[in-house]
């Protein structure tokens, strides 16, 4: 990924993505070889663009927004139906 020419606050968030990254998935345990490291890195990356809901897009998942599934400036939360207990 790269950021855009001229929007340093981009690398910032990147940075936390990387950070994220290592300590959910890579620092954990011993990492035996490439295709593990390859393995952890790309469900990470899965969990993070379709099921993760985003702040900077309205809590929504950035899967949803990119195939037009969600406004990212509209919450679209998953709500649960409370019913009556009597």
């Amino acid at each position: 990924m790269r950021t855009r020419v001229r929007t340093p606050g981009q690398n910032g968030s990147r940075e936390r993505g990387f950070g994220t990254l290592k300590y959910e998935r890579l620092f954990l345990d011993e990492i035996p070889d490439a295709l593990t490291l390859v393995e952890r890195a790309e469900d990470y990356r899965t969990e993070y663009n379709t099921v993760r809901p985003h702040e900077a897009i309205a809590w929504n998942r950035p899967m949803d927004v990119h195939l037009g599934l969600a406004d990212p400036t509209i919450p679209n939360f998953e709500r649960e139906e409370t019913l009556p207990t009597t």
